[in-house]
């Protein structure tokens, strides 16, 4: 796929298309190289790819975590959507998943929001900066669609999680394919370490959007940051935060 990938520079806002990538860093670059601002996203996910990011959906903003923390501060496709929110090329955001997904089965390092007790001491904390958010976290069963304008970006876990069965992963594939919508464009992630290992479903849905959009899938290349060498002190500090958050979770604590 990377052999075939398109140069960011020949892809432009005024013709939506269908783009797809191994991982959803690439996702990032290309609003970037296309000047995209205040965008409405339809975000399809098994996870919410905003680690590091704190929403106060009361009043409709967003701010950074904790950016000391080298891991919390790197931009990849668990993390693209919050750099996304807080440099103002996101100002509206749907987070929808199945309703096993989303925060209830994401052990580590979701987006905060809020009323969760992990966030007070960053609510409280002075000096940060608020950007306005839209924002909201729907299962299947509450989505009403891709509304007109918004850009779809998908990751393919969000529809078929490596548990999931092929029937049920057919049927959310239906909730894609069966709805009429004009989306300002569609991105889609392949996530394989994360979905299911049948790649023959994936390459079936990809010729099915195409199909359903009357263009051609652009394969993208990921242009993202490397991962920082962590010191022996901050990855004794994650081990921690591993069993702390691990606990945390088990006891419904966010």
């Amino acid at each position: 796929m990377d052999q075939n990938a398109a140069p960011m520079a020949e892809l432009t806002p005024a013709k939506p298309g269908l783009y797809v990538a191994e991982e959803h860093g690439p996702l990032y670059d290309l609003w970037q190289e296309q000047g995209c601002r205040n965008l409405a996203v339809c975000h399809v996910d098994f996870h919410c790819d905003m680690r590091g990011l704190l929403i106060d959906r009361r009043h409709a903003r967003a701010r950074y975590v904790w950016q000391n923390d080298p891991f919390m501060n790197r931009r990849d496709s668990g993390s693209f959507l919050a750099h996304a929110v807080m440099n103002g090329i996101v100002s509206s955001l749907r987070w929808v998943h199945d309703e096993f997904g989303g925060r209830r089965h994401d052990m580590f390092y979701c987006v905060k929001y809020e009323t969760d007790l992990s966030a007070l001491p960053f609510r409280i904390r002075a000096g940060k900066s608020w950007v306005p958010l839209n924002y909201v976290e729907q299962t299947f069963t509450e989505w009403e669609g891709v509304r007109p304008g918004e850009f779809l970006s998908l990751d393919w876990d969000g529809l078929a999680f490596p548990a999931y069965r092929e029937d049920h992963i057919r049927g959310l594939m239906s909730e894609i394919l069966d709805r009429e919508f004009t989306p300002a464009g569609v991105f889609v992630a392949h996530s394989v370490t994360y979905c299911h290992p049948e790649k023959a479903l994936f390459d079936e849905f990809i010729a099915r959007l195409e199909e359903k959009f009357a263009t051609e899938a652009v394969p993208l290349s990921d242009q993202g940051q490397a991962p920082p060498a962590l010191s022996l002190a901050w990855r004794i500090y994650h081990q921690m935060e591993h069993v702390v958050l691990r606990g945390m979770r088990m006891r419904n604590i966010w």
